[in-house]
This record gives C-alpha cells, structure tokens and sequence, in this order.
C-alpha cells in the first residue's frame, strides 16, 4: 500500500491532536520495541485479534501482527494507516474520528497517567474482500517520554461480528474523566436507546441488580453500569413513564 495514500478527514484531525504534543515528530524515528516484547504480546492474541503497535510522535507504525491478515485480510508487510482509516464505514467514520480525537487530547492532557487505561471503540471495517465486519479497538498507552507524554500507543483489534449484531459505534474508557467526555461531546441527549441498553433497562425495571444483569447478557458488571449512567443520560430524568418512553 503506498506512503501517499491521501489522509481521512478523521485521520487528519487525529494527527492534528497529536502534533500539538509533538510539534517535531515528522522529523523523528519511530522508537525500537524489542523483538522479543513484541512477540510476546503478538502471541497472547486469539485467532479473531491483532495487535498493532503506533508511534504517536512519528506517526508510524511500529509493529502489526500477521493476525491482520485472518482478521482483515490484509498482509501485515503492507499496512499501511491511511489506507486502514479508508476502510471505516461511511456512516461510523465521523464518529470513530471525534471519539479518537478526544482520546488523544485525553492523552495530551493527562500524560503518564493514561497509561494502562483502555479506550475502546466499535465500528464496522471493510474486509479486504469487500464486506464489513464488527471490530471492537482497544487502544493503550505502552510508553512514555521523558516528559511524561505519551509516546507508543498499543491497539487490539477483534473481530466482534458473530456477537454485535447492531450497527451503531459504542465507545468506552476505564479512566472515568474520558468516559464523560464522550458521554457529554458524543450522545446527544433525547436520542433512542440501543438495543442493549434496552436490554438493561427492561432488567433494571424488573429489580435485577447490576450483576444479574450481567450475569444474564454475559458481560461484565463494568459495562452493564455504564448502560446504566448512558440510559439515565439519554433519558435525562429518573421518572419511570420517561425510561419507559425510551423503551
């Protein structure tokens, strides 16, 4: 895939974040990983995952592993970003973009203390033979320069098809100041609830506990509270007759 591959409207505003932190960074080397830390964590990844690691300063690709292949098709020797931003489906790119863009001024604000949080996304990608799938993205600060900016961002991808059976991009992150950015810049409130969101809150009305909630939909307890606070938000009132008017 060629170097001159034209940017993304949501690719150029990421990497206008970016440069903000490291105004110099076309002019840098992307940083070594060691052979053997990278193998390490390309072997913890299942057969529906690759990992891709970033330079956030040179804005270059350090690694991706061969699982980019089985996943998406793609040659892990051709990856090339620019192309990969050319594959988020129309309708999802826009919002893959802005919630991208928060991550990274997130990471440009708060520095070291970033690292380990995981900021994940949902969207549909193009498969290298045409179609789309469901990949669910976590991104993760790996290291740190010596002024505490982020500087090596890992991301995994998954391959979620067979278990998102909806359309619409869902973001989340552990560190709880992100997490109401994007509530707050990305859900308009009045908008419908999702599908799952329903789900939880027909659960809640019932009187199941946030557990049994998860416990029955099969996810974490986590993610059944951020249902929550996302439904509360969308309804904007704690009224009984308001949730059900969502339903």
């Amino acid at each position: 895939m060629p170097q001159s591959t034209p940017l993304t409207p949501e690719l150029t505003g990421v990497r206008r974040v970016w440069r903000t932190i490291y105004p110099d960074g076309d002019a840098a080397a992307p940083v070594q990983v060691t052979a053997e830390a990278v193998r390490d964590l390309a072997r913890q990844m299942l057969l529906n995952q690759f990992v891709f690691i970033y330079d956030v300063r040179a804005q270059q690709p350090v690694f991706v592993s061969a699982g980019i292949e089985r996943v998406l098709g793609y040659p892990a020797d051709e990856f090339n970003l620019e192309h990969f931003y050319k594959q988020i489906h129309p309708a999802d790119a826009a919002l893959v973009g802005r919630a991208t863009m928060l991550s990274a001024e997130y990471a440009g604000r708060y520095k070291a203390e970033t690292l380990g949080q995981v900021f994940s996304t949902a969207y549909r990608l193009r498969h290298q033979r045409g179609h789309y799938i469901r990949i669910l993205r976590q991104n993760y600060g790996l290291y740190a320069d010596e002024k505490g900016n982020v500087l090596v961002i890992a991301s995994i991808y998954t391959d979620i098809t067979a278990h998102k059976h909806t359309d619409e991009v869902t973001f989340h992150c552990t560190d709880e100041r992100l997490q109401r950015r994007l509530e707050q810049e990305l859900c308009p409130p009045g908008e419908t609830l999702s599908r799952r969101e329903q789900a939880v809150l027909k659960r809640v009305l019932a009187g199941r506990s946030s557990q049994q909630i998860a416990d029955e939909l099969f996810v974490s307890v986590h993610t059944v509270n951020t249902h929550r606070r996302n439904i509360k938000r969308k309804a904007n009132s704690r009224d009984l007759p308001e949730l059900l008017r969502l339903l």
